[in-house]
């Protein structure tokens, strides 16, 4: 069982790639995770651009994975609620995880019909540095439910 966070993206950023790592790298301890960059479709509409990713995603999901998908429309959750929730989820799941960030014009209404989605923020971040939220994010919650001095609220 691991976190899997599927961004679709073709942005390279290092200062980004280098921050990100150093989240997951914490993380491998008590959580084996990993970042899986899937490249954005390359056309120019944006319905067949989301059918393109989305299925793209779709090819990473085995039975027994529980995926949370993060999108503008999702469920706003607190540090501590998400914390809980991530900590609930990886004791019951036999699959992975995945976490899946969507690419310029998001998911099909079929697939977020599907999973439950999550938004990081108010705010609209480009995609690689919603991926770094989400990597500090599952930090945070690692130090949440281990009682450590990092989340101060």
């Amino acid at each position: 069982m691991a976190i899997i966070i599927a961004a679709i993206e073709n942005h390279k950023d290092a200062a980004v790639d280098e921050l990100c790592t150093k989240y997951l790298q914490r993380l491998n301890g008590p959580w084996k995770t990993s970042l899986l960059r899937l490249p954005a479709a390359r056309v120019k509409d944006p319905e067949k651009q989301k059918i393109q990713e989305s299925e793209q995603l779709l090819k990473l999901i085995k039975p027994d994975d529980l995926v949370i998908l993060c999108d503008e429309r999702g469920k706003t959750l607190t540090s501590e609620h998400f914390a809980a929730q991530i900590q609930q989820k990886l004791n019951t799941l036999r699959g992975n995880l995945i976490l899946g960030i969507g690419g310029a014009y998001g998911f099909t209404p079929e697939i977020l019909a599907r999973y439950p989605s999550i938004k990081l923020s108010e705010f609209t971040f480009p995609h690689h540095l919603a991926r770094l939220v989400l990597c500090e994010q599952l930090y945070r919650a690692m130090c949440i439910n281990k009682g450590t001095g990092y989340h101060h609220a």
